[in-house]
């Protein structure tokens, strides 16, 4: 009877201390029941987010100094609430749990694009839960440090555990089952140890990367067939830019006043998609053998790798700052061409114009190498928008009548936007020139790594991958031949016929092929949108989703 009655005052001894502790879990209780919307999501919330609470609780426990069991309560309290408010906002804002996708994502970004988030992502619902839960974690600070009656229970707890072996083995046991119960049933819902794996298999991922498209041949391809004739050929890589945007894909704006001077010499496909909103994640299936159905195969070999083991000369020419030698997945694959030119080392967050590579372009061109194949990677209307184009592209102003959401915001970054496509608009047609002045075999492929969405069909500035619209996917796909090329390839001459194809970049090698006269092992006739093969496929786009039936 006298262990029974020690055994309740133990608990009770806890629970009151414990209470202050499990608030943000009560918290969590009541707001996921409104911002979760998936039962069986905010269950598993509510589950791994108590057993977490109860396994710091058992810290506290067995602590013997009085003043380091405050600490570490008030350390914990500190995790709890910070852990909460992750959630939380990430649930207000996109309505789904942070994974790895999002943390891949993090890990890639610049200071710049961090605030760039930031300033989109915080709300008013965000600021109110963020001064609610700092009002909470300042009660419990309080309650524990200035509370004479809370430092004689946790004063008490050490005391009544160590005295009964029963009460001890209980306490123990139930953090062990907590702990093999998080980290087996409940891994995706604890944020600590998702962004640990999540960045493991990133490190890892790059490591990997490193060892295979960042070298100039890839191992995992072979039998290729191209000529050796003089060709030149471009393949421009833009960023964040979206057809819904431009004048070629009847925007209302003058976006494309160059472009359109031209317009029956391109082939400018009006259905295709980007795989992801993402940069990374994007480039990672258009510029290699990977796609939605095969995944892993982004290892195997990219279109700069085919193109060094075709015979071409390689150049790469990048305006985005490559944050180190092997920092960033697109750097990796430029890293495998036989001439890089990284001309840019300042981030986005400065005036950072395109024309700068013009003159790298320039003496690539004169190069007396027959076979060049020259990949140019722009910043394009990447965020921040005004500053991608010099002064004299200042040229919209006022309201967009198609612009849905409108205010002050709307009105400024819509007319930033628009001016930076029309100023890569400039960009575009005079590496067409260029490369047209040559005479030769060649041609200039242009398309996007993802779109921007500007309060088109939603109230917001951006791409995230939870809230996506079509302007996030829809991106522009415009190439320019020669007629000596033309000749070379009588079978993409049905220019209508190939350009309303819908079609996801996501199989960009196998075209690419096709508009180089590249064969290789690993090439898919059906995949290339130039074949008469073609076959049109499902667009899938985040887990298993349907593009054309979304």
């Amino acid at each position: 009877m006298k262990l029974y009655k020690t055994i309740l005052l133990e608990l009770k001894v806890i629970f009151s201390c414990g209470i202050y502790l499990f608030l943000p879990f009560m918290f969590l209780l009541v707001t996921g029941f409104f911002y979760i919307n998936d039962t069986y999501s905010y269950i598993r919330e509510v589950i791994a987010f108590g057993l977490f609470t109860a396994v710091l609780l058992v810290l506290v426990t067995v602590l013997n100094s009085l003043q380091t069991r405050k600490i570490i309560f008030g350390f914990l309290s500190i995790i709890l609430v910070l852990l909460l408010f992750v959630k939380m906002s990430f649930y207000m804002f996109y309505g789904a749990k942070i994974n790895a996708s999002a943390l891949f994502v993090i890990f890639e970004t610049n200071t710049y694009e961090a605030s760039e988030f930031l300033n989109s992502f915080i709300n008013k619902e965000i600021i109110v839960l963020f001064f609610v839960l700092l009002l909470m974690l300042f009660f419990v600070l309080i309650k524990l440090f200035y509370t004479e009656k809370i430092s004689m229970k946790l004063r008490l707890i050490p005391v009544l555990m160590f005295k009964h072996k029963l009460i001890k083995l209980f306490v123990f046991l139930l953090a062990i089952f907590s702990c093999y119960t998080i980290f087996t049933r409940f891994s995706n819902e604890n944020v600590f140890l998702t962004s640990y794996t999540s960045h493991k298999d990133y490190i890892l991922l790059k490591e990997n990367l490193k060892n295979t498209l960042a070298q100039k041949e890839s191992s995992y391809v072979a039998n290729f067939l191209s000529s050796n004739e003089e060709q030149t050929y471009v393949v421009i890589i833009g960023e964040s830019t979206s057809n819904s945007h431009m004048e070629l894909y009847n925007y209302n704006r003058d976006t494309n006043p160059l472009l359109r001077e031209i317009e029956d010499e391109l082939y400018v496909f009006e259905d295709v998609i980007s795989p992801h909103v993402h940069t990374i994640e994007s480039l990672e299936k258009i510029l290699t053998l990977s796609n939605y159905d095969s995944p892993n195969k982004k290892m195997n070999a990219s279109i700069v790798q085919l193109a060094n083991q075709s015979g071409f000369t390689t150049y790469w020419l990048s305006n985005q700052r490559p944050v180190g030698i092997y920092e960033s997945i697109p750097t990796m694959i430029g890293n495998a061409a036989s001439n890089r030119y990284f001309i840019n080392s300042d981030d986005s967050i400065f005036n950072v114009y395109d024309e700068k590579l013009l003159p790298y372009l320039d003496k690539v061109l004169e190069n007396t190498s027959e076979k060049k194949m020259i990949f140019i990677h722009l910043m394009g209307t990447h965020i921040g928008y005004d500053k991608r184009y010099p002064e004299k592209f200042e040229y919209f102003s006022g309201e967009n009548e198609k612009t849905k959401y409108k205010h002050d915001k709307s009105e400024k970054l819509v007319n930033s936007y628009d001016n930076a496509i029309r100023y890569n608009d400039s960009i575009v047609r005079e590496v067409i020139d260029k490369v047209k002045a040559k005479n030769t075999n060649s041609y200039v492929a242009y398309f996007s790594d993802h779109g921007d969405e500007l309060y088109d069909t939603s109230d917001m500035v951006g791409h995230d991958m939870y809230n996506t619209t079509p302007s996030m996917y829809e991106v522009p796909f415009i190439v320019w031949m020669s007629e000596k090329h033309k000749l070379k390839h009588p079978e993409f001459l049905d220019k209508l016929k190939v350009v309303k194809r819908s079609y996801n970049l996501e199989d960009f090698i196998h075209s690419f092929s096709d508009l180089s006269g590249i064969s290789f092992n690993e090439y898919d006739a059906t995949r290339s949108v130039f074949n008469i093969q073609y076959q049109q496929r499902k667009r899938i786009i985040k887990d298993g989703v349907d593009y054309d039936k979304k």
